[in-house]
């Protein structure tokens, strides 16, 4: 038996995701470029942007503050936090999917891996 609304299901979250990402890393480029014309104009105030040296936001609470406050920088990183989270949306849905149609062998490995996936995060998160 087939279940072309979990196939779509899958592809509409997968497709969602690419896009919002993509549309917030545009906005974050356009905002920066925006608040900082001078970027356009000298190739030292270029390189400011792109050193090594340069503050992107680097946890959650910062990039939500700066979303909020329409930092350009902020808004790149919720774009490429989006494009991390889409697989792993991806993996829960399956989890989810799997649960429907009562599959449990297919349950149960996805759902094992979700959990690594969740646990491999919270170890970066802790530093590990």
């Amino acid at each position: 038996m087939t279940h072309d609304w979990a196939h779509t299901a899958i592809v509409v979250l997968l497709r969602t995701g690419v896009i919002l990402s993509t549309i917030l890393i545009a906005t974050g480029i356009t905002v920066t470029f925006v608040h900082h014309p001078e970027y356009f104009q000298t190739g030292p105030a270029l390189g400011r942007l792109t050193s090594p040296d340069t503050h992107f936001p680097s946890s959650f609470g910062a990039v939500v503050d700066g979303v909020r406050r329409w930092r350009g920088q902020a808004l790149i990183m919720a774009g490429l936090l989006v494009l991390i989270a889409t697989p792993v949306a991806r993996v829960a849905l399956s989890v989810i999917i799997f649960v429907i149609v009562r599959d449990w062998t297919y349950t149960g490995l996805t759902a094992t891996v979700l959990l690594i996936l969740l646990l491999s995060f919270a170890v970066g998160v802790a530093g590990g």
